[in-house]
């Protein structure tokens, strides 16, 4: 018996040996199963990381060079527009400082997105497709489940911080400042997969858990956007990760303590996880279990169902964008009259993507082209949604019932282009609260009309989900999410990549206007939103034709 409590035996057919394995080894094989289901997506990551960033430094030593470095980079620095952005900026004169402002600052923001996204797969996600309950028979204990995934996640993130490390100190930057860079990326992907591992133990759906790693990740880099203001006290740059990762520069003397933050944080947050995953599956802190009892309105319909499974998220969301948009609506005089007192010509801001930078709709039109990310990845998600009831097996009680599967994903689509308006136009009347707020109002149409040029935008990533989920349903959200990170780092950076002009216009965030500091680009949209349509179309014909298919 006692042997039975410490050995786990493989079930064989019979007249085959019988295989036992000690409880190491189960955990070593959970370890070497996540990883499994990491690699694709690690690899992925790893290289877009590793070679995009190593690019941007020669890139920048090309285009540049040191005396241009040294011209451009001082008019930079304290901009608290451009801090908002990115980060801090120091020594921008150097080829450290600008490559750790213009593309640090956005690659600690993938990493975090990974970070979340991995631990949501391993854990909750993997638990809500049942692929869990084999291995919770008793094979290995619910903390050496968990142990496993985030080991098998700090493993890759591991690898992350060399490869990230080695590239760039390979292109010419400082080897110091380059594996700084990598440990940082590392740390910042670790930090938001264990938020993802405890989150999968206070809510009892994916869907939920993502939301609520979102909202903090949203809440951070609202931080990181409060502490480039000039009147906020330079301790705010320490009260987000987002902040820690912009002293990194060795003129800053930081980085012990950049790590010691992110050691500290990685420990809090994976402490609070183990100890609140020894549950049944499918329970949560906050719902889930059998013992939960709700009452709801009854349902009006698929549409009104449609409608519900859309509501959460988009609170969720368009609680981070409006906050958001509402920080640089209240910073935008502030950023403006900074540009304007520079004594630079705005044609040197506009050289590096920058228009209008001098005037509060410059700002908001700014802030609208990093905000657009966000509400791209939220249709990514919407995506990712309509694919999760069909893995899990939920439409199922559904479609046996009157409802088709043409009507089915129709609602639940629109549902989800619905959401995406509401977001835009949420965050558009909340940059200009802002605005009014501080006595420099910019119009309330035009601060709507900002927010409705990224719908169409949003729509072309739904429409293309629609599409995967009914011809390659398995790849939705691996594809869709990968779309909208590749096209948004082509308008990022695709450019002082030096990259073909054909390449370039095929990332849509390149095409879209900054609002309201210019008019919107109406034909781009309309393609945009033509394209979308036409995926929506593709999907809802192949759905119609096709089984159903499970996770």
């Amino acid at each position: 018996m006692a042997g039975a409590a410490t050995m786990h035996t493989d079930v064989t057919a019979p007249g085959e040996t019988v295989v036992e394995r000690s409880p190491a080894a189960v955990w070593w094989r959970a370890y070497r199963h996540h990883l499994r289901l990491l690699r694709n997506g690690a690899i992925a990551w790893i290289v877009a990381l590793a070679v995009v960033g190593p690019g941007f430094v020669t890139t920048i030593q090309d285009t540049y060079g040191p005396d241009e470095l040294a011209r451009i980079g001082p008019t930079l620095e304290g901009v608290p527009a451009f801090e908002a952005l990115f980060g801090r900026t120091v020594a921008m004169d150097t080829l450290e400082g600008f490559a750790l402002w213009r593309w640090g600052g956005f690659a600690v923001l993938l990493a975090a997105i990974w970070g979340m996204l991995a631990a949501n797969k391993l854990l909750r996600g993997a638990e809500e497709a049942g692929h869990l309950e084999p291995l919770r028979a008793g094979a290995i204990t619910p903390r050496g489940l968990l142990g496993s995934a985030v080991a098998a996640m700090l493993s890759v993130y591991a690898v992350l911080a060399v490869a990230v490390g080695l590239g760039h100190a390979a292109v010419g930057m400082d080897a110091g400042t380059a594996w700084a860079l990598g440990a940082t990326l590392a740390l910042l992907a670790a930090s938001f997969a264990a938020l993802g591992a405890l989150a999968a133990q206070l809510v009892s759906s994916r869907r939920r858990a993502l939301g609520l790693v979102a909202l903090v990740l949203g809440v951070s880099v609202g931080v990181r956007v409060l502490a480039a203001a000039t009147a906020t006290p330079a301790w705010v740059w320490w009260a987000t990760p987002f902040g820690w990762a912009g002293h990194l520069h060795e003129v800053d003397q930081a980085r012990t303590a950049v790590f010691a933050s992110f050691a500290a944080l990685l420990a809090v947050l994976l402490a609070a996880a183990f100890a609140l995953a020894n549950r049944d599956l499918h329970a949560a802190r906050f719902g889930g279990g059998d013992t939960v009892v709700t009452r709801a309105r009854a349902l009006r319909g698929q549409l009104d169902l449609a409608a519900r499974l859309t509501v959460g998220p988009v609170v969720a969301w368009g609680s981070g964008m409006a906050a958001g948009g509402l920080v640089f609506g209240l910073l935008a005089d502030d950023f403006s009259t900074a540009m304007a007192d520079l004594g630079t010509p705005v044609e040197v801001f506009e050289q590096i993507g920058f228009a209008g930078m001098d005037t509060p709709e410059g700002v908001v039109g700014l802030t609208f082209g990093f905000l657009v990310l966000v509400l791209a990845l939220f249709a990514a998600a919407q995506a990712q949604a309509i694919r999760e009831e069909e893995a899990t097996w939920r439409i199922e009680h559904l479609l046996v019932r009157p409802v088709g599967r043409v009507r089915w994903l129709a609602t639940r689509t629109l549902a989800s282009a619905v959401g995406v308006a509401v977001l835009a136009l949420a965050t558009g009347l909340a940059a200009w609260l802002g605005t009014v707020a501080t006595a420099t109002p910019i119009g309330l149409v035009d601060a709507l009309v900002a927010g409705v040029n990224l719908v169409p935008l949003a729509w072309l990533f739904l429409g293309l989900g629609v599409a995967l989920f009914g011809l390659l349903p398995r790849l939705t959200a691996p594809v869709v999410y990968g779309l909208v990170v590749v096209g948004y780092l082509l308008d990022l950076i695709g450019a002082l990549l030096d990259l073909p002009e054909a390449v370039l216009d095929l990332s849509p965030f390149g095409h879209l206007a900054s609002v309201p500091a210019e008019d919107p680009a109406v034909g781009p949209l309309t393609i945009m939103l033509a394209v979308g349509v036409v995926g929506v179309l593709i999907g809802l014909a192949a759905f119609r034709r096709r089984d159903l298919r499970e996770a």
